[in-house]
């Protein structure tokens, strides 16, 4: 089972050394709470700061190292700052071979973390394993067992957000929302802690086949 954690929140800063804010790190503390009892025996993040930050607490309460993976990191909207930065990402959604000057296309993006998922899989076994990554690519990767994850649901994901997915051998793939709140006006979590939330009623269970490859959201000249 993987337990896929969009980072808590963060002030933004165009580069990969900003860290949680006070928000965002109660809400890695809540996280910690919500997985710590569920077998978790690998945790594995985005080298970006505050998606290490996120998972921390759990790693401490486990007493487990975290590895760091690259292709898990968000995908770069563009190399320079950009003007409206929501409906720039909202194109890429429309249209996943585009890129921005110097940033990479949703297409790119999407393949990039569908072979790290699926390497991390393989590589677990029957571990559990935690998975600290970034809005974009981690909607883009859900796209690939439901084809409805779009731009409105990037757009809808919280700070941090949890999707579960059960990988059962030569079947298809599956998951659920399993963070309990909507996002709030900084974008973090909710204020209270459901013990292990049903899905949402916006993104209820989804099946599909392990990916092919397509793409979409997000940049790291973002919030993401």
């Amino acid at each position: 089972m993987l337990f896929l954690v969009r980072h808590a929140h963060a002030h933004y800063r165009p580069d990969e050394s900003r860290g949680l804010s006070t928000s965002g790190w109660r809400e890695a503390g809540r996280l910690a709470d919500l997985l710590q009892g569920r077998g978790i025996a690998w945790i594995v993040s985005s080298p970006s700061t505050r998606a290490v930050q996120t998972v921390q607490p759990l790693a401490d309460r486990l007493d487990l190292s975290i590895e760091l993976d690259p292709d898990l990191r968000e995908r770069l909207l563009s190399a320079g700052p950009v003007d409206d930065f929501e409906r720039r990402v909202e194109a890429t959604w429309r249209d996943f071979d585009l890129a921005h000057p110097g940033g990479e296309s949703n297409a790119s993006a999407q393949a990039r973390m569908t072979r790290a998922i699926h390497r991390i899989a393989r590589s677990a076994g029957n571990r559990h394993v935690a998975i600290a990554t970034h809005g974009n690519v981690l909607a883009l990767f859900l796209r690939t067992l439901d084809p409805s994850v779009g731009f409105e649901f990037w757009a809808r994901m919280s700070m941090p957000d949890l999707y579960v997915v059960d990988v059962p051998a030569g079947a298809a793939w599956s998951y659920r929302r399993a963070w309990p709140h909507a996002a709030t006006a900084d974008g973090s979590g909710g204020s209270s802690l459901a013990p292990w939330a049903s899905p949402s009623p916006q993104v209820a269970r989804r099946t599909g086949r392990p990916p092919a490859d397509e793409a979409a959201r997000g940049a790291d000249t973002s919030p993401s």
